[in-house]
């Protein structure tokens, strides 16, 4: 045997043991994943837009600018941006009813939801902490179709104390269409719709509040299909089957945003239609900026039922 043949026998092997091993494994192509994602992108005839799980690795940034991107695991490629914006106005300038978090800035948290603790080994269990800063996602007609039906669902865990201030978890909304979901200034859930010719403002029951200073995560998803927005917090003690939403609204009309005339969405912020400020306390977006944790952020085009939404909210505080 020749020493040529003697040394290419191993090496052969090897190409067979290797190729072999790469024909039994999948890798993600779209990122590091964990246990409640794969649920959420497992499910077929969801109609789901977007997904973003928010515990993408962020740069630093001593300016106003782009610390990062966030990945939207749909494979639809609705990539997001982590923003620190300009300082928000104060004083005399301040927006009524917006914080003011300056330097506005975005870290990354610990995970909030439970069901991350899974074994899959590509779990990357993570938060972002947002501190005024803001994911904005560009809107276009090429990249979103308009909301006429939807679902928006999130967790989150507030880091604020007291009352008085707008904390707006995601919009899409400009002067008269579309909506955004929010936490007023008495801690209670709200939703922001426009019928085309104005927004208007519809406040559930006293009962749908969150508690800023629990550290129990909070699970919501909004839902919007033939003339009834539906709202569902933490759908699980209930013993109903499927449980029923906390709240229900019939407005008089709603319009979706038209993609034209929206110039991106917001994950922890609203004003969507207006320009971004360039400096310290100027005009435009964002406003009323989040402060705390956002995870697993999902938008459909189709209103999910109650049963899905108990699905989402049990697969996401269980081990």
């Amino acid at each position: 045997m020749s020493t040529a043949l003697f040394f290419s026998l191993p090496i052969g092997m090897l190409a067979v043991v290797w190729s072999l091993y790469f024909v039994g494994c999948s890798l993600p192509v779209s990122g590091l994943r964990d246990p409640y994602s794969d649920l959420i992108l497992g499910e077929a005839g969801t109609g789901l837009l977007a997904y973003w799980p928010l515990n993408d690795l962020l740069g630093t940034s001593k300016t106003p600018g782009q610390v990062g991107q966030a990945r939207d695991l749909s494979g639809n490629h609705r990539i997001g941006n982590y923003t620190n914006p300009p300082a928000y106005p104060s004083g005399m300038q301040a927006i009524p009813k917006s914080k003011v978090l300056n330097p506005p800035t975005l870290a990354r948290g610990t995970s909030i939801v439970v069901g991350d603790a899974g074994s899959s080994t590509n779990a990357l269990p993570a938060s972002t902490d947002f501190e005024g800063g803001v994911v904005n996602i560009p809107w276009s007609t090429e990249s979103w179709p308009p909301l006429n039906e939807f679902t928006i669902e999130a967790w989150i865990q507030p880091k604020w104390s007291g009352s008085g201030f707008i904390w707006v978890v995601f919009s899409a909304a400009t002067d008269t269409a579309g909506f955004a979901l929010f936490i007023d200034d008495t801690n209670q859930w709200g939703v922001t719709f426009g019928n085309g010719m104005m927004l208007t403002t519809a406040t559930p029951p006293t009962n749908v509040t969150i508690d800023p200073s629990s550290t129990t995560p909070t699970y919501v998803a909004l839902t919007f299909k033939g003339g009834i927005f539906s709202l569902w917090v933490n759908p699980g003690s209930d013993t109903s089957t499927p449980p029923p939403a906390n709240w229900t609204s019939d407005p008089a009309s709603y319009i979706a945003a038209d993609p034209t005339q929206l110039l991106q969405c917001f994950i922890g912020a609203g004003a969507n239609n207006q320009p971004p400020r360039a400096q310290d306390g100027g005009t435009g977006s964002p406003l009323f900026p989040f402060q705390g944790l956002v995870q697993s952020v999902a938008v459909y085009q189709t209103a999910l039922g109650g049963d899905e939404v108990l699905k989402h909210f049990q697969a996401g505080v269980t081990t």
